[in-house]
């Protein structure tokens, strides 16, 4: 009898700790999981920056919070250090260039969203852009320690890319090689290429700009339900949950 109830007991506990699950969250509140917080990248970022803005015309609260930090040509190697990096592409803070982490020390968000490489071509040194993201988050964590790093995976890109080398590859490698990054530096990881790709593994026609590798509003609609899937994870999970 006192086995039965030890056991009952254990099972009580654990339903007890088990994460809220099966409720879906609304849009707005999912989307209110990147409220203050920081997207970080270049002219890929900068177009999901335009996407949100237009979204704002007919709903002033689309992503309400959400800052954007992004260049043309931002390379995550420069994202990684430090200091200034003088004749490069930086970001820009109140008019000011500044490193990445010293804009967060500024700034303090809740998290902040990472997709940068496609500059760096990082797919053909992996080693060395996992070292950047590691060094990125070492330096966030010293700058605003309770800002949490997400990076998000390289997005796909069309043949017109590989012309030179099979970068199709090399960036499904490099986004393995991220993910488990981030799961042994306790940061976030979000899939959007998976997404986004054709049954060959480039970035599908219809979500791509033509240019080889910039997302059309498809694409980018796309994006931001994989943003959506991961706030809602972090709920199933009991990581998080709305204020609203």
């Amino acid at each position: 009898m006192r086995r039965i109830v030890c056991l009952l007991t254990a099972a009580v506990l654990l339903l007890c700790a088990a994460p809220v699950s099966g409720e879906e969250l609304t849009e707005k509140q999912l989307l209110s999981y990147y409220e203050n917080c920081l997207f970080v990248g270049d002219s890929i970022t900068r177009d999901l920056r335009f996407y949100v803005l237009n979204q704002r015309k007919t709903d002033p609260d689309y992503m309400k919070g959400v800052d954007f930090k992004a260049a043309d040509s931002y390379h995550l190697y420069i994202a990684s250090r430090k200091y200034l990096q003088k004749s490069a592409v930086n970001l820009v803070y109140h008019g000011t260039e500044m490193p990445l982490c010293e804009i967060v020390g500024h700034t303090k968000p809740k998290r902040v969203l990472i997709l940068l490489g496609v500059n760096d071509y990082i797919g053909k040194e992996i080693g060395k852009g996992i070292g950047y993201c590691e060094r990125i988050v070492d330096l966030i964590a010293d700058s605003s320690p309770d800002t949490q790093v997400i990076f998000q995976s390289l997005t796909p890109v069309t043949p017109r890319f590989c012309r030179k080398a099979d970068y199709r590859t090399m960036w499904d490698e490099y986004n393995a090689a991220l993910e488990e990054m981030c799961r042994e530096k306790g940061a976030g990881y979000i899939d959007i290429a998976s997404r986004l790709k054709d049954e060959e593994g480039y970035l599908a026609a219809e979500y791509s700009q033509g240019d080889g590798y910039h997302l059309n509003t498809a694409g980018i609609a796309l994006w931001v339900d994989a943003l959506k899937d991961y706030a809602q994870a972090q709920y199933d999970a009991g990581l998080w949950t709305p204020e609203d």
